[in-house]
């Protein structure tokens, strides 16, 4: 495409075209498994603390949206702010590797609160969120990761312009109003990372503002609201502003667009916590299941550098948790699991996790950072106290589509997916409506509309929260 058009409006002569418009293979139908993770996680997520403060806030009222878990609705931009929190509650919401970013939290329940108030089908949800995580992981990939250094978190950031490209798409916007969408989205593209300081709630909120923001943005753009667009790579833009001189590649926005979809890359989270430890517990794990009963005496992770994981040997608090590496090894070597129930205060200090904790070291490895974010390469290497030492690598984590077990068996990402959301369901109270839910967004492809599946997210758990 020329230099000469701005991204945004090259971006919109694809997702606001006759092309993408009549898209009729099996791409969208792909997106049925991202819904269905992120719904299940944000109706289990929608019972944490975090959710009902946001709740109480927003004194939402009535409107086409239901407010997951809630019996409330709201309109279609305070439930997507209400239910993208919701979906970052757990930290088991899908994650884009090369873009290093969340799409499912913000551009789902931005999509599907707009295809509630609009009364579209199935399909063209479908269409809506495959345009909504090709936008974000886009954006996020012409970044190159840097967004996190300069303190700035990359699903908040790039997800306000998929979850105004999921709207627009609902909305039927045209190229015009696509391209304008984008203006509007990124003048409210924010959000801080210093939840890394205290473990504060702030992280959980930006899908749910940018789902909100996007929203906004495909709303106003339908009524000729303006915005610029050279959003992205004009003097003022995204890329200047938020890029702190950085090098950023444009040039992905629309390399390959319409031949070549990232969306489909996104991996599906199987442990609740930082998707770049992912490696190093699928690692002790394995671990676990190969050392019987030798003792661990010495633990050593390389990894890369992500400026966001915590190497301290003592997690101070919940959310540090999920991002703390000596914990997260620990837990997995000791009981070769780790879910929901880890992440309590009580788990965060067992004394049989904290002193393994302590003998965890941690190396960001030059040569695994010089790779990342194309690859997370991780090792481990364990010394036992009858002198065994285990050394293993692990070069893709679990639930990425591009790991070799889901080359060598394509169905096998879906049947986890499905498992997962039924497990994350029961184990969060919504257990009696599992296989319903399950079954409604599967068959979301030749859906009508999506009402079945708005009264399985609408009303409260069946039983108590687990957080």
């Amino acid at each position: 495409m020329s230099g000469s058009v701005p991204l945004a409006t090259a971006m919109a002569g694809y997702f606001a075209g006759a092309g993408f418009a009549s898209l009729s293979d099996a791409r969208p139908e792909a997106m049925t498994i991202y819904v269905l993770d992120t719904l299940a996680v944000a109706l289990g997520g929608s019972g944490a603390d975090s959710s009902l403060a946001i709740r109480r806030a927003l004194s939402a009222g009535a409107g086409p949206s239901v407010v997951y878990g809630a019996a409330a609705t709201a309109s279609a931009a305070d439930a997507a702010l209400l239910n993208g929190t919701a979906a970052h509650a757990l930290e088991l919401d899908d994650d884009h590797r090369v873009s290093v970013m969340h799409p499912g939290a913000v551009v789902v329940p931005a999509a599907f609160a707009m295809a509630e108030a609009e009364g579209a089908t199935g399909r063209d949800l479908l269409r809506a969120v495959l345009a909504g995580y090709e936008v974000a992981i886009r954006v996020g990939m012409a970044y190159e990761g840097r967004l996190y250094a300069n303190g700035f978190h990359p699903t908040a950031v790039c997800g306000v312009f998929g979850a105004a490209a999921a709207a627009a798409v609902i909305l039927g916007l045209d190229e015009t109003g696509f391209a304008r969408a984008m203006g509007i989205a990124g003048t409210q593209a924010a959000g801080l990372i210093e939840w890394r300081m205290d473990g504060s709630w702030i992280k959980r909120l930006h899908p749910g503002r940018s789902a909100q923001s996007g929203v906004l943005a495909a709303l106003l753009a339908r009524e000729g609201f303006t915005g610029p667009a050279t959003v992205f790579e004009g003097a003022y833009g995204v890329f200047k502003a938020l890029g702190h001189g950085a090098p950023v590649n444009g040039a992905l926005l629309t390399e390959g667009l319409g031949s070549r979809f990232h969306a489909l890359g996104t991996a599906i989270k199987p442990y609740p916590c930082c998707r770049f430890s992912h490696g190093a517990i699928d690692l002790a794990r394995q671990a676990h299941a190969e050392l019987g009963r030798s003792v661990p005496e010495a633990v050593t992770v390389r990894l890369f550098r992500t400026d966001v994981l915590t190497y301290h040997k003592r997690t101070p608090n919940t959310v540090d948790a999920q991002f703390n590496i000596p914990y997260l090894v620990s837990v997995a070597l000791r009981t070769g699991e780790i879910g929901l129930g880890d992440f309590t205060q009580a788990a965060i200090e067992r004394p049989e996790i904290l002193d393994l904790a302590a003998q965890v070291e941690v190396i960001e490895a030059p040569e695994f950072t010089a790779l990342y974010p194309e690859t997370y390469i991780t090792e481990l290497e364990i010394r036992c106290a009858d002198g065994r030492v285990l050394s293993l690598r692990n070069e893709c984590p679990s639930g990425d589509p591009e790991a070799a077990a889901y080359r060598d068996d394509p169905d096998l990402l879906r049947r986890e997916t499905v498992a997962k959301a039924r497990s994350v369901l029961t184990e969060c109270g919504y257990g009696a409506r599992a296989e319903d839910l399950i079954r409604a967004v599967l068959a979301l492809p030749g859906a009508s509309d999506v009402r079945e599946v708005s009264a399985l997210l609408a009303a409260p758990a069946e039983a108590a929260h687990p957080t």
